[in-house]
């Protein structure tokens, strides 16, 4: 697809000549090699009650860019470099105006207008401080639901209505992040579907016995209300489902066959954490203490979700109301 580009001076003097022989706005975009509604927009847009005239529109359009420059992220220096800040600490837009308004700043904007000014700025490259690094939105797509392999009993559509809703504290997702250098080796990635808590967990084996083993060992250091159930995706990894609820008390649930989109919170951390851990990482250089400073960052970063809170001040406060 072609990008976009405004009528210049010499296609709207063309664009009146063709009017005035009586051509169609069809046949007009056809001369320009431009499409019918590009000509009507600039009519709507651009034309007066005497006609449309060239000077008068290329006047008006002029007008209408310098009006459109003007963005209050330039205006206001503080609100600039409070944007700009948490944009390269890995805040999203909505995340940043989410929390300008919690926190009260004399100053505000909204995410919509963030994110215009960074596509707009793109040669500044703030874009590469969005957490996909794209310059333009996608939309997402379902996936088809299947069945499990495992076992009937364990499927997530059995799983308690109270676990959907979000309403009770100690509910987990959990995946595996893998990496294009191997597939013996992973990051499991933990979440709590209340709080958005998430714990990252290194894995040298990628073994059921040896993945449960350290879900269980991450759990357990949890008070036993913060630990009541986890849902996974049909991985291999996660097989061994008795191993966990023996040693952790909780009951595991799993998503029906490709559908991992079942377990959407965790899916939606996964596509977060691959901002710091990419595909192309070489999971052999990273430790532990780098994955538990990951988590402490995310699990610091403020929630549209959450009201803007952060996921450790929800966690924390559950935990307390729940002892």
């Amino acid at each position: 697809m072609n990008k976009y580009t405004h009528l210049k001076a010499s296609e709207r003097r063309r664009m009146h000549i063709f009017l005035e022989n009586g051509l169609s706005v069809s046949e007009v975009g056809k001369r320009l090699n431009r499409g019918r509604s590009t000509i009507y927009r600039e009519l709507q847009r651009n034309k007066d009650k005497e006609g449309y005239w060239p000077s008068t529109a290329e006047q008006k359009a002029k007008i209408r860019r310098q009006r459109e420059r003007s963005c209050r992220l330039q205006e206001d220096t503080a609100l600039y470099d409070y944007v700009v800040r948490r944009l390269k600490d890995g805040w999203s837009p909505e995340q940043i105006a989410g929390r300008l308004k919690l926190e009260g700043k004399p100053y505000y904007v909204c995410p919509e207008t963030i994110y215009r000014y960074i596509y707009r700025e793109r040669n500044k490259g703030l874009y590469q401080y969005l957490r996909y690094r794209r310059s333009h939105r996608r939309y997402k797509l379902g996936r088809k639901q299947q069945r499990c392999r495992f076992s009937e009993v364990r499927l997530i559509t059995m799983r308690p209505k109270e676990i959907n809703s979000r309403n009770t504290f100690g509910h987990w997702e959990g995946d595996s992040i893998v990496f294009s250098n191997t597939r013996k080796k992973a990051v499991t990635t933990l979440l709590e579907r209340k709080s958005r808590v998430v714990i990252l967990i290194k894995n040298d084996c990628r073994t059921s016995q040896e993945v449960m083993g350290q879900i269980s060992g991450a759990l357990r250091l949890l008070p036993r209300k913060a630990r009541r159930s986890t849902t996974f995706d049909q991985g291999a990894e996660f097989a061994h489902y008795r191993q966990l609820e023996t040693q952790t008390n909780c009951d595991v649930f799993y998503c029906e066959t490709h559908s991992p989109w079942q377990k959407g919170s965790n899916e939606n951390m996964n596509g977060r954490l691959r901002q710091y851990l990419p595909r192309s990482s070489d999971i052999d250089l990273i430790e532990q203490d780098q994955l538990n400073e990951l988590a402490k960052k995310m699990n610091n970063f403020p929630r549209k979700c959450l009201g803007f809170r952060t996921p450790k001040e929800l966690f924390l406060g559950s935990v307390v109301n729940s002892v």
